[in-house]
């Protein structure tokens, strides 16, 4: 691997081939919003069509916006499984002359399956990933990908999560990043794009590419029997309506928006100030617009806070409905309170009942004055005390931990914070 960069403008494949292509605009503000300046981003690359445009395109972004091209990294992973894939290393080797290109072989062994090939795969990604300490790793994926991987998991009985199959950005299951709190985000910049309409760039610009022959060998996966059989024959159909776009691909790209659409305005969490009474590390979170709660969401939010674990459907479906329908009241479960108070939905991690707990111990102010907590039966201007706190828009769990003071028996003062 090349240890820096040379000069920008350079590279062969930049300066004599320079870039453009109708949607390149999109995918640049795609990138704009995804890759911060002080990221580092590793491309992979196969030689394909696709990658080789992604790793055009991120070079591009990189000058445009003026990134450090010591941020940028290539790899390329030469599976040793078929005689083409030495002329397709060299053919790598020389497009990214010049480039922070690393490239790793696999050991030759019996086991070459799509499954084992991928697995190793990833685990390259994750090692060079700890070594160069990279923050994304950006991949060539495309419409066309998505498309065969939503059919892919159709049939093996996949929810919605499965058939939306690829998003733009996503944390990748076999990239866990190197803490358990962040996982290595997976961008995908061309991902509006159809395999077609990626080959038609390059071929427009003039990238050369290379073609691996066991993309159409239908013995060696299902991906390919849907990539050669299957979905051409849906492509075909969908042409016969129009004759100016595909409308199978419009509908499919169509589905993904909407599937996308956040469901949830804010799940965005805020925590709540710990009131200094309760002597007790409560993990308080709360959550706005109550009306926008779905399953989905909940489900999101509870793996956010950890505390999904044993949650079963019936269980989601009833604390779902009870945000929804219920004016106020709690859930307790997996040690973690669910209140809705007022219009809000508060999250508390706290012991059970613990909301039940009342002080009493009293500091005299003066011969008929003391200060205390709330006890069972006060009134305050001729309200019960908890009559008073609704009024006040006070959440149930804060009413018992509210300083009073009392002046013959009588409630002289209710302290809000």
């Amino acid at each position: 691997m090349k240890k820096s960069w040379k000069k920008p403008g350079t590279i062969r494949w930049i300066k004599n081939i320079p870039l453009n292509f109708a949607q390149q605009q999109e995918c640049f503000e795609v990138l704009k919003s995804k890759v911060s300046p002080g990221q580092k981003v590793m491309v992979a690359v196969s030689g394909g069509a696709d990658s080789i445009l992604t790793a055009c395109l991120m070079y591009n972004f990189f000058l445009k916006n003026k990134y450090s091209l010591q941020n940028l990294f290539f790899i390329h992973c030469n599976h040793q499984t078929r005689a083409g894939n030495t002329t397709d290393e060299q053919f790598i080797r020389k497009f990214f002359e010049g480039t922070q290109l690393i490239v790793v072989k696999r050991i030759s062994n019996k086991k070459n399956t799509e499954a084992e090939l991928r697995n190793r795969r990833y685990g390259e990604f994750k090692t060079q990933a700890k070594k160069h300490q990279i923050d994304q790793f950006i991949f060539g994926h495309n419409l066309t990908d998505r498309i065969e991987s939503t059919f892919l998991n159709l049939l093996r009985g996949a929810n919605l999560n499965g058939f939306i199959a690829m998003q733009v950005q996503e944390q990748h299951h076999l990239l866990p990043g190197l803490s358990a709190e962040a996982g290595i985000n997976v961008l995908r910049p061309l991902l509006e794009l159809t395999k077609d309409e990626i080959t038609n760039i390059c071929k427009q610009n003039k990238i050369q590419f290379v073609t691996d022959p066991t993309n159409k060998d239908t013995t060696t996966s299902l991906r390919n029997k849907l990539r050669s059989k299957v979905l051409p024959e849906l492509y075909k159909l969908a042409n016969k309506q129009t004759t100016t776009t595909n409308s199978f691909i419009e509908s499919m790209k169509n589905i993904y928006k909407q599937l996308e659409q956040p469901k949830w305005k804010d799940i965005n969490l805020k925590p709540i100030d710990k009131s200094p009474h309760r002597k007790a590390a409560f993990a308080y979170q709360r959550m706005i617009d109550p009306n926008d709660v779905t399953s989905e969401c909940m489900m999101q939010v509870m793996k956010k806070l950890h505390i999904s674990n044993n949650v079963t459907t019936p269980l989601l479906n009833e604390l779902t409905k009870f945000l929804t329908n219920s004016e106020s009241g709690y859930k307790y479960f997996n040690k973690t309170y669910l209140f809705k108070s007022h219009g809000n939905i508060y999250i508390i991690s706290a012991p059970k009942a613990f909301r039940e707990k009342t002080v009493d111990s009293q500091k005299k102010i003066d011969t008929t004055t003391v200060k205390r907590f709330p006890r069972k039966g006060d009134r305050y201007k001729g309200k019960t005390r908890n009559e008073w706190c609704i009024n006040q828009k006070i959440p149930i769990f804060r009413r018992n931990f509210i300083p009073i003071v009392v002046k013959r028996n009588q409630i002289m003062k209710i302290f809000r914070s």
